[in-house]
């Protein structure tokens, strides 16, 4: 738990740590190298038929989707996606050498390459993902057309500039009520406004994200640059959550500065569980840490507890008086999400391996596996609650809890991963940082087209 004189005590050190950095070539070469491969990622999708930007209809790709790199990009062959298959994974492995030596490199060479390479994204098209149209969708449907998003999906709007664009035509909004209302202004834009405020967006709360985690790390008594590159040289995060243009960096924004504002002290412990909470009227999966910051305060849990369920309460009637009840799904845990599988989530490779030792076949012991996964997460964060409670610091439970519950979900999908990276890096757990890395790996085989 953050206190004032454990905060005092443990910025010296960390002062300490940074101004003892000095450049050395290992580690200034796996960066080097690493930046290189991150401008191809960049660089090669951005093409009219490179077949990576998924967000557009693949016979005419204007240039305000292909963005600013169009003159790098390369496509109408088919080893673009093998190429950025095997870049990405040379990424990932690239990272890891980071951030084994990262004690080679000063501070302010780390923060300006993790700055620039979230511009160098920026302007990358959106990678491997519709999503970012599917926000400006259920904007337009809203704000637009006057339907409502909870209860129409994009199909409704056929007329609309944005439906060749869109994902999941046929799905109703997943996203919470304040994401939803966030978005309205949007659909006053051109699509190509639209697009690349919501990517411009995306881009500073992600560095948002690496500010937050520095400051927390700080005031946590640990050296604050091993931390943000964890978070902020990932490659999941740069290309999926940052070229993707995908909403989960505004909703891990508000989780980290809840975390961040409760470990500052004992009297800001119920700020930092509201704003924490804040987060769920995004998206139900902000809620997960909320119940440890409350467990973690201690004596202060009442406090706590009541500033969580007055901002929840807060977020519920806000929906329900713009959206009605259908709004209501949406921050729930068992949204329409889950009712889907991913191929590569482990509830649907359990069914799958189910299906090929036991007669029948994977779809027989779908619901099987969900609900042993489903049970085994729930014992799991049961038992992190107790250990949160008799001492154990709650972002590192948080951190578990959530490694947890990505491993249990049935719709799994990479952007997800930032979920998890902010708390492994603020924690300080060398095995949750581990199994986060190995969990982006897994991360890395969906969403790439071959």
């Amino acid at each position: 738990m953050g206190t004032a004189t454990a905060t005092a005590a443990a910025r010296p050190q960390t002062q300490r740590a940074e101004a003892a950095r000095r450049v050395a070539w290992p580690g200034a070469a796996a960066l080097g190298l690493l930046c290189v491969v991150y401008v191809l990622l960049a660089a090669l999708p951005a093409y009219g038929d490179s077949g990576i930007v998924l967000g557009s209809p693949r016979e005419s790709w204007p240039g305000w989707v292909v963005g600013p790199l169009s003159f790098a990009g390369v496509g109408g062959h088919a080893l673009v996606g093998p190429l950025f298959y095997a870049g990405l994974w040379l990424a990932l492995l690239l990272y890891v050498v980071v951030l084994v030596r990262v004690g080679d490199l000063p501070a302010r060479t780390v923060l300006w390459t993790i700055a620039g390479l979230h511009v160098l994204f920026l302007l990358a098209p959106p990678l491997l993902s519709r999503d970012v149209f599917s926000y400006i969708a259920y904007a337009r449907l809203g704000a637009g057309h006057s339907l409502n998003p909870y209860t129409h999906a994009p199909v409704a709007i056929p007329g609309d500039s944005v439906f060749p664009y869109s994902g999941s035509v046929g799905a109703v909004s997943v996203y919470g009520p304040l994401f939803t209302l966030l978005t309205y202004p949007l659909s006053s834009l051109s699509l190509a406004g639209a697009l690349w405020t919501l990517k411009a967006l995306v881009a500073a709360c992600s560095l948002g994200i690496v500010a937050l985690v520095w400051k927390g790390a700080r005031l946590l008594g640990r050296d604050p640059v091993p931390a943000v590159a964890f978070v902020g040289l990932n490659p999941v995060v740069l290309v999926h959550v940052v070229g993707g243009a995908h909403n989960e960096a505004l909703v891990v924004l508000l989780t980290v500065l809840g975390i961040v504002v409760w470990v500052g002290g004992r009297r800001s412990e119920a700020g930092g569980t509201a704003l924490a909470a804040v987060g769920a009227g995004i998206k139900a999966s902000a809620g997960l840490v909320v119940p440890f910051l409350i467990v973690g305060s201690r004596e202060r849990w009442r406090q706590c507890l009541a500033a969580a369920v007055v901002v929840l309460v807060a977020v519920a009637a806000i929906g329900f008086a713009v959206f009605g009840t259908h709004a209501l799904d949406a921050l729930s845990f068992l949204n329409s999400n889950q009712a889907r599988s991913s191929r590569w989530s482990f509830p649907y490779k359990t069914a799958q391996l189910l299906g090929l030792v036991l007669p029948g076949g994977r779809v027989e012991y779908r619901t099987a596996a969900r609900v042993l996964w489903g049970v085994a997460f729930a014992c799991v964060f049961l038992w992190l609650l107790w250990r949160t409670w008799r001492g154990e610091h709650p972002v590192r439970a948080a951190g578990w809890a959530t490694f947890a519950i990505l491993v249990a979900s049935a719709w799994l999908v990479p952007w997800y991963a930032l979920w998890l990276l902010p708390l492994a890096a603020l924690a300080g757990d060398r095995a949750l940082m581990a199994a986060s890395v190995a969990l982006c790996g897994w991360l890395l085989v969906i969403a790439v087209p071959l």
